[in-house]
């Protein structure tokens, strides 16, 4: 059995494929990656795919899927680490804090998270808080960020695997259910800053706000009987940046009242 399973989720994204290999690679003997392609048509099979390595801990398939979610369900499993991390295809490691996680091997909590530091799609800092000040938190947001959370493969056998009803939150949906077991722990290590998280990730841009918005409500309401007014007034606040004329000191206004550098 493997410390961890790194499961990496990918479509049409070669040049962000690239970028999470690279923090992958080379690969310590106590780890696996498994990537799982959902049959993509921009070279990623023939051009990063079937040139990797070949070992024993480094696994990979490229056939159709029904989504992300199904897609990290497959590596789910095969995964045979004792710990799971989803690195999708366009995120990538702090490898210097991924290393000293890795030789430490910790076991302090079933579902372990770390800090991330936001990009957006030209590599600069994003504006995004992303760590939050207790697990309670999730009540209002999804501050589990699967990048940077090791998650004990038990959990799953507990919870059952992403349910495929949700097309962007699924993740959140089972980290909620995590939540409310009293059998699952959680350890928050806001001091380690383990991946990259990239703001233009399908969750997190305009043009899927509304889907996005209303899985958050139809999860909250179903788990704690209630929507976060919090949680709309953010997104809401989001959106209206992403539209606002390129104004700096507008912008710049903006995210400093509602919006915390990371």
């Amino acid at each position: 059995m493997y410390y961890l399973s790194i499961i990496t989720v990918a479509y049409n994204n070669k040049d962000g494929l690239i970028r999470t290999r690279d923090s992958i690679l080379p690969l310590p003997d106590n780890c696996e990656w498994i990537i799982i392609d959902a049959a993509s048509t921009d070279g990623t099979k023939e051009e990063i795919l079937e040139k990797l390595p070949i070992q024993d801990n480094i696994k990979w398939t490229s056939e159709p899927d029904k989504g992300i979610f199904d897609g990290m369900n497959k590596g789910i499993d095969i995964a045979k680490g004792q710990y799971l991390n989803f690195m999708n295809s366009g995120d990538y490691y702090n490898r210097s804090a991924f290393l000293k996680i890795i030789e430490s091997e910790p076991h302090d909590a079933d579902m372990i998270m770390y800090d991330c530091i936001t990009i957006d799609k030209n590599d600069n800092r994003g504006y995004a808080r992303q760590f939050p000040s207790n697990i309670d938190e999730i009540k209002d947001w999804a501050c589990v960020q699967h990048q940077s959370a090791l998650i004990n493969k038990k959990v799953f056998e507990l919870l059952g695997k992403y349910s495929l009803k949700y097309k962007y939150l699924s993740d959140y949906e089972h980290s909620v259910r995590a939540y409310l077991d009293k059998q699952i722990f959680f350890s928050l290590n806001k001091s380690v800053k383990l991946s990259y998280f990239s703001l233009d990730g399908v969750s997190t841009n305009a043009q899927t706000l509304t889907t996005v918005m209303t899985e958050y409500k139809n999860i909250q309401k179903k788990y704690f009987g209630t929507f976060s007014k919090k949680l709309y007034l953010l997104h809401l606040i989001k959106l209206v940046i992403g539209f606002l004329p390129q104004n700096e000191l507008i912008v710049k206004f903006v995210k400093k009242i509602f919006l915390r550098k990371r």
